[in-house]
């Protein structure tokens, strides 16, 4: 299965990395992975190549200032900038492949990047799917994330709060190679990040009546680090008529990377087969 790697000029001039993953055959698809906060594409190898021995091709790219792209790392001076990173990756993949029905894929703070993604752009989309959807964090309510906004505005590159690696998975081995990734940002997460969360969450849940074009929605049943309660404001608030939300029991943030994986991704190809054009 042919892999490649590749770049982009972003906003402001960043390099951006990318990889691609293709099946053997002509694919029956394309699926463009959106990573979350800290780590980089490279971490969905396995994903890619399970989806291409099913007959999609599957894009990737690392945000700015994660994984092999520039950028000062996990910290954006907008977080619309990852926003404009994808549209540009997504017109050149549509430039070289111009009749290939696209879906978007994305986990945790990547599930919001392509959740404002398809909220803009979804006629040209054929489906969306997120997993570990960060609406509802640990120790957040209204007053905090009034505090945390207030304070980023001051200190927006200050390092506040660090992701427990173990909440990623319960499998020893997946956490070691997450601590040890030297392309994994292991600082705690900048507050101005944090915010840029928040922010796009609520703008999220305030659009996520428009939506319509098919969607998927993922989530592990014991996740400390999104919890799930911010899939039931997913199901509350979705305005797709095709929207299909399934929780895995105690699987943790990262159900890709959990001992039930195959499952998962079973779960991703077949609905994906239902739902080519």
């Amino acid at each position: 299965m042919p892999h490649s790697t590749g770049s982009f000029n972003g906003l402001y001039d960043t390099l951006i990395f990318t990889q691609q993953w293709l099946p053997d055959t002509p694919p029956h698809a394309g699926v463009i992975i959106v990573h979350g906060i800290a780590e980089h594409s490279g971490r969905y190898e396995r994903v890619a190549q399970r989806l291409n021995a099913r007959g999609y091709a599957c894009y990737a790219l690392d945000h700015r200032g994660h994984g092999h792209s520039q950028g000062p790392r996990t910290d954006v001076a907008a977080f619309e900038d990852y926003v404009a990173d994808l549209r540009t990756y997504y017109e050149l993949i549509r430039r070289s492949e111009p009749d290939l029905p696209i879906f978007l894929y994305g986990h945790s703070m990547g599930s919001l990047i392509a959740l404002l993604y398809a909220l803009r752009h979804q006629t040209e989309l054929a489906g969306l799917i997120i997993s570990g959807v960060p609406l509802r964090l640990p120790a957040t309510n209204a007053v905090t994330r009034v505090l945390v906004g207030g304070v980023a505005r001051v200190l927006p590159h200050l390092h506040a709060i660090r992701i427990d690696p173990n909440g990623i998975s319960r499998d020893p081995a997946v956490v070691q190679a997450y601590t040890t990734d030297p392309l994994v940002d292991h600082k705690p997460i900048r507050l101005g990040m944090i915010a840029g969360i928040i922010r796009a969450g609520q703008q999220i849940e305030a659009q996520l009546g428009t939506l319509r074009l098919p969607f998927l929605v993922l989530h592990g049943g014991d996740d400390p680090i999104s919890l799930p309660a911010g899939v039931e404001s997913v199901r509350a608030l979705s305005g797709s008529p095709d929207t299909t939300i399934k929780s895995y029991a105690g699987l943790f943030h990262e159900i890709h990377q959990e001992a039930e994986w195959e499952t998962v991704l079973d779960d991703i190809t077949a609905w994906l087969v239902a739902h080519l054009p």
